[in-house]
């Protein structure tokens, strides 16, 4: 009896071995099939922002450095109008606004922004098709800027942009958010606002401002900006009376005809 249980117990072992070896063996090709899928779909996506670049940069003179010439919305719509009459939609009219409908082409073809491991997947998928459903309507003439700007519907753009634009350069949606914040600015000047948005990392006064501390979106906890912060706040050394290193815009302001409002700004407390 003990030596058929011996051969029982080992001949189960074997069977549990061989188990466990077709299991990990499964377990390592779908792991590697799912690398590949994602490598190839990443690569899909840097084709594809690749293409948007060039296509945005050939139109408007975008310069390597990041800075839009002077004329570029007039490069723009000449180029749409150009397309226009080369290829008249049946029926249709030339859109109003071709350089915000290029702008809602560029932010519809990027993935929401994330920042952070604990941002709500539903949260930033929602804000960005507010900002997409935005830019959309303003290029159709649907929505009137000036009251936009005033309900707070312009505010996650131009503060994303802003963010963006000075933590996370080197990302696909920069460029998308970029040129939609420049095509709102534009249309916005063109009604006499002026919109004030200050750049995080750059200093301001408590008399351009309403400042705060209160980093709701847990800021601080982001490495690349928690990094740059410092590392800005630390050759900020002789802050004149009221000013302060802007961190984050967390609401625009604007200058106009019907009024103005400062924009809101985030700044260092301890909690950092």
């Amino acid at each position: 009896m003990a030596v058929i249980g011996i051969e029982f117990t080992s001949g189960f072992a074997q069977v549990l071995f061989t188990v466990l070896l077709v299991a990990i063996v499964i377990a390592a090709f779908w792991v590697f099939r799912r690398l590949r899928q994602g490598e190839a779909q990443l690569a899909s996506i840097r084709r594809e922002n690749s293409k948007l670049r060039n296509e945005i940069a050939n139109i408007t003179g975008w310069t390597t450095n990041g800075r839009l010439p002077e004329d570029w919305q007039e490069r723009l719509r000449n180029d749409k109008a150009a397309a226009g009459g080369a290829m008249p939609a049946a029926g249709s009219e030339a859109p109003r606004e071709p350089v915000l409908v290029a702008a809602h082409q560029a932010l519809a073809a990027v993935e929401p922004p994330f920042f952070a491991s604990s941002d709500s997947a539903e949260e930033v998928t929602r804000a960005h098709k507010r900002i997409v459903d935005l830019i959309e309507g303003l290029a159709a003439e649907r929505i009137d800027p000036v009251p936009a700007l005033a309900n707070g519907d312009m505010d996650k753009l131009l503060c994303l942009w802003r963010r963006l634009e000075a933590y996370f350069p080197d990302r696909e949606q920069t460029d998308a958010y970029g040129f939609a914040a420049y095509a709102v600015l534009e249309l916005l000047k063109r009604s006499q606002v002026q919109v004030m948005a200050p750049r995080p990392l750059s200093v301001e006064s408590v008399k351009n401002c309403v400042f705060t501390t209160d980093d709701s979106e847990k800021l601080r906890d982001i490495p690349r900006i928690r990094t740059a912060a410092f590392a800005v706040n630390s050759r900020f050394t002789n802050p004149q009376g009221g000013e302060e290193l802007v961190i984050d815009c967390e609401r625009p302001g604007w200058n106009g005809p019907n009024g103005r409002k400062s924009p809101r700004i985030l700044i260092l407390d301890r909690s950092w």
